[in-house]
This record gives C-alpha cells, structure tokens and sequence, in this order.
C-alpha cells in the first residue's frame, strides 16, 4: 500500500508519546514492505529526504506553508508542494497531528483515499484558552470528517463516543506499540532492586510530562513517606512542563524537605530512554489519568519493575501480575505500593519476567499489521464504492 502519514512530530523531533508512535509505527509500516511517505514539519527549508525507507517530506513551519497564529498548515502551498515532489497518490491518508486537518481532508478528498486519524487524546480534556480552542475545533472538524478514528486504548474508546456519539461506528482501538530490547538482565535487575532497596538507595523513575494528570505531586510525597520509613530512596525525574508547573512541584520538595533526594533531568529524547530505565530500579507511574500510558509499556519491555496506577489506558494491560498496583493516587497510597514490591524479591523476579512477556504482544510488527488490516479494508471499501454503478 502507499501510505502518507500526517504529523507534526517525528524523529528526531519527538516532544512526547505521539511523536514516538508516529515515528516507529511509520517505520514498521515500511519495513512490512509498505511504501510510506511522512510529511512533518521542518525548521528549514521544504524538501524530501530518504530514511529508512520512507519518503520524509519536510513542510516549513512558516509562511505560505503554515499560519503561525492559527498554527495550522495551509492547503494550496502544501499541495502544491506534493505535486513538485512527483509523488504517487496515496491509498490510504494517516493523520496523527491536527495542524494537518485541512490538508489531509483535501487530499482524501482529491484522491479519493480514505482519510484514518489516530487521536491520541482529545483536546477537549485539556487546559481551555483562544489557542486550544482553535485547535479543539480542528479536531472536532477531523474526528466528523475522516473516514475512520484509531484510538490506543478503550478508556480512550469510551472518551471518544461520550464526547462525540458520531464517532461511534467508526472508531477502533489499536494499541501503541514498543520496542523489545534484549531481555537477558531481566531477572539480575529484578534481584538488584530488591538487594539495593536495602542499604545503598533505592533509585526511582518517574518519566512523562510535568502536569497535573501525572500524580507526580503524589510521587514526591512518597519520597517523603519512604524516607520516614527507613528507605533511601532517590527519585530522578524525567520530562518537563509548563514552568508555573515545575516550579509548583520544585517548591512541593523544598516544603517537604526532599529537595536533595530528587534530580529534575528534563527532557530525553527517545533514543536515550533505554540507558534511562536500565540504570534505575524501579520506574513509578502514579498517574491520575492515560490515555494510554507508553511509559509503563517501555519499563515491561525493559525489564524494570513498575509500579503503577490503572488509570485510564493503563488498566488494557498493566495489572497485578505485571505490576504493583497504586489503588489511589495519594503519598501514603504510592509510598505503600513502592514498598510491598521491593520487599517480595521473588515475586518482584516473576512480575518482571511476566511483564516482558505481555510486552511481546505490542511489539511494532504485531500494531503495524493490525493497521495494515485496517487500512486495506477501508482502501477496498472505498474503491468498491467508487466502481459501483
């Protein structure tokens, strides 16, 4: 099939969760023998490179290509665009970033491809102001129009329909995927954190973006409880967020005197997320809401024990054979989780190695084929409409 794929982030310009899955799930397309062409933004000038494979068409984040206040990009330039680069026409158009909206519809439309969106969260659920309400109506004019809506989870499933009953007919869950690392430190690791917890530290790992949603507040006062009780424990952060945020939960640490016992690391590309997890015993997800929940995914793939809330898209496949469960998302509540788990060595081992094992079920070739499966019947419907008398 050829598939253009429509997003704003992709490697190695990857600002969160979207961005990876657009990135590998693009490149799994590609190496099933697919021919994909990638159109993402670019800070230079327009043009179209190979990599991997794929056909990566750089699109300027700047005038004519794109409206810097409505920041959405602009229909005839972006074709014309297109036709400069001599590119074969599509079957299928996948949309993962709405400043594409116009653009993708207008080339279904041309085509006569059907045009699938895959909604990683709904902009409606979000902070409201004169930007995201712009951008929640491109949406809103996106999940009406397209031909079919991918969601990852069915948490995000049951969003989705609530906020938007029309959608109902034509929405489908397919996972994110991750990647799958050798497995053969599973268990030394799992052995390590429990013998560490001990006496040298025990070294957390938050990683995510700073909001609310993620109970990150909730993780710092565990920090405090877990301290009270006897574990040295450490927590690196990983990500960042808007700065009243940050500065927010810096101040939280200070207030509860564990400010010396928590590195705020930033931003890490995906790329270096692997050497993140393995050199850390315990990754913790305390978060109040997922639409999915890449992160918990990463650390059973990795082989890191995860301890972890089943909000939202969590609950598809985090549970307690895999994890240790935060059943509320309070200090005492995460304090209590990170600790049953590194008291029970054995069971922490076995956890482990079940985790990477349901892992294997969402490594990129298995989602790719199941969007391949998606989109060649909607390729075929579609053209069975067209020939019909």
């Amino acid at each position: 099939m050829r598939i253009w794929v429509f997003t704003f982030e992709y490697g190695p310009t990857i600002i969160g969760g979207l961005g990876v899955v657009a990135t590998r799930l693009s490149q799994a397309l590609a190496e099933l023998g697919h021919q994909v062409t990638v159109f993402t933004r670019a800070a230079g000038p327009p043009g179209m490179t190979q990599d991997a494979g794929i056909s990566v068409v750089h699109v300027p984040t700047r005038a004519p290509y794109y409206h810097i206040r409505r920041r959405r990009y602009q229909v005839d330039p972006l074709v014309r665009l297109a036709d400069q680069l001599h590119l074969h026409p599509p079957d299928v158009i996948h949309v993962h970033s709405v400043p594409f909206t116009n653009v993708a519809l207008h080339l279904g439309q041309r085509f006569g491809a059907p045009v699938v969106y895959t909604c990683h969260s709904l902009v409606r659920d979000e902070p409201q102001g004169p930007v995201q309400s712009r951008v929640q109506h491109r949406q809103e004019r996106l999940l009406h129009r397209c031909h079919h809506v991918i969601v990852p989870s069915e948490w995000q499933l049951r969003s989705l329909v609530e906020a938007y009953p029309a959608c109902r007919e034509r929405v489908s869950v397919i996972a994110n995927g991750v990647d799958l690392p050798e497995g053969a430190r599973l268990a030394t690791l799992a052995t390590l954190a429990a013998e560490r917890s001990g006496s040298q530290g025990l070294r957390l790992l938050f990683a995510g973006r700073l909001v609310p949603e993620k109970g990150i507040d909730s993780l710092i006062r565990a920090v405090t409880v877990l301290r009270r009780r006897g574990f040295p424990v450490v927590l690196d952060v990983v990500g960042s967020g808007p700065s009243a945020y940050e500065r927010h939960l810096r101040q939280l640490a200070r207030r509860l005197r564990v400010a010396q016992h928590i590195r705020w690391l930033g931003f890490h590309a995906p790329s270096e997320m692997p050497r993140v997890y393995l050199s850390h015993d315990l990754v913790v997800m305390p978060s109040r809401q997922e639409s999915f929940g890449l992160v918990a995914l990463e650390a059973m793939a990795h082989g890191v024990p995860l301890v972890s809330t089943r909000a939202g898209g969590l609950a598809d496949f985090v549970d307690r054979q895999v994890a240790e469960i935060i059943p509320r998302t309070t200090g005492l509540a995460v304090a209590s989780a990170v600790q049953r788990l590194v008291s029970r060595p054995r069971h922490l081992v076995s956890r482990v190695e079940a985790a990477r094992h349901r892992a294997e079920r969402f490594c990129w070739k298995n989602v790719a084929e199941r969007h391949v499966h998606l989109f060649e019947s909607l390729h075929q419907r579609m053209m069975d409409t067209t020939s019909a008398p």
